[in-house]
This record gives C-alpha cells, sequence and structure tokens, in this order.
C-alpha cells in the first residue's frame, strides 16, 4: 500500500539548474526588507511575472558588478 506523502506532487528540491551556486546569507534591514517586498509586488504587477528576493538580489548584485568592473560605479 503506498504512502499517502509519496501519491502528493512533490516540489524539486536542491540545486537549481545552471551554473554552479553556492548559498549566501545576508541580513537586511526590515524597512530594507519592505521597500524590496513593494518593488517586488510592483514588478509582479507589471510584467504579470513572478519574482522573488533572491531573483532580485542576483539580479541587483550581477548589474552593481557590470558597472564596478566596467569602471561606472561611483
Amino acid at each position: 500500500m503506498p504512502l499517502e506523502q509519496d501519491a502528493t506532487a512533490k516540489k524539486p528540491g536542491g540545486r537549481p539548474r545552471g551554473d554552479p551556486s553556492t548559498l549566501v546569507n545576508v541580513r537586511l534591514p526590515f524597512a530594507r526588507l519592505a521597500r524590496l517586498d513593494r518593488d517586488l509586488d510592483r514588478l509582479e504587477v507589471q510584467t504579470g511575472l513572478k519574482a522573488n528576493r533572491g531573483m532580485m538580489a542576483r539580479r541587483a548584485l550581477e548589474l552593481f558588478l557590470e558597472a564596478h568592473e566596467s569602471g561606472d560605479a561611483r
């Protein structure tokens, strides 16, 4: 007799596909986290696409590093 938990669909776990990666913990003040969440909500309404904090942080870091490497950051 199969277990009930086996009958339900499970969300895939583990590392996402793509480049090898690791987790990085970042401590944020509550006010900044609230701003981030408001911006995510606005982005989802504008684009109709789901977004999350991790996606936003990865993209922001990517843009920052690209600007810094090209000498555009001040």
